[in-house]
């Protein structure tokens, strides 16, 4: 079984800004902000969603107001 260390509460990561440098908030796994209408996401952001064994997070720099998708590697448990 895999879980992501985010989601689980098992670890945290602090992740930097790569435009300004500073400390960005964790909003959560992307498929969070997925809603029914799944089927019309475009290829790549499904393919890159379902493709993958990480589980891809979301961060948000305040300063820049930019959003950044960071992939988590799943853990074995």
């Amino acid at each position: 079984m895999e879980a992501c260390p985010i989601c689980n509460g098992l670890s945290s990561v602090r992740q930097h800004c790569p435009n300004c440098g500073g400390e960005m908030e964790e909003r959560g796994p992307l498929q969070e902000f997925i809603d029914d209408y799944s089927p019309y996401l475009s290829r790549e952001l499904a393919a890159n969603l379902t493709a993958t064994r990480d589980c891809v997070h979301l961060y948000y720099c305040s300063a820049c107001n930019q959003d950044f998708r960071v992939a988590t590697p799943l853990w074995k448990i």
